[in-house]
């Protein structure tokens, strides 16, 4: 499952971030996005998670304080479940 994670600092890098995550599920991947604004960067980070623990993670995790900023989770709308009992499929 995709997830948008705003809210960053510039400090923050990717194995910051999958170190922190992997205490909560476990991580397939995490991308840092620094275009645009280097000061206020995002992340995509890709969660081995169905939905329902994704929206879990949302309410546990939004808004908490993480090197230097208070984090922002956003969960896509536009994944498709692979199969009921699954999680989202990986978006290209």
């Amino acid at each position: 499952m995709q997830i948008l994670i705003r809210g960053l600092r510039r400090n923050v890098t990717e194995t910051m971030l999958r170190d922190m995550l992997a205490q909560h599920a476990p991580v397939h991947s995490v991308e840092i996005v620094r275009d645009g604004d280097p000061e206020r960067p995002w992340a995509w980070v890709d969660l081995a998670v169905d939905r329902f623990m994704a929206w879990s993670l949302l309410r546990q995790m939004d808004r908490q304080y993480f090197a230097g900023g208070h984090m922002h989770w956003y969960i896509p709308a536009h994944q498709e479940p692979e199969s009921p009992a699954d999680g989202a499929k990986r978006l290209p």
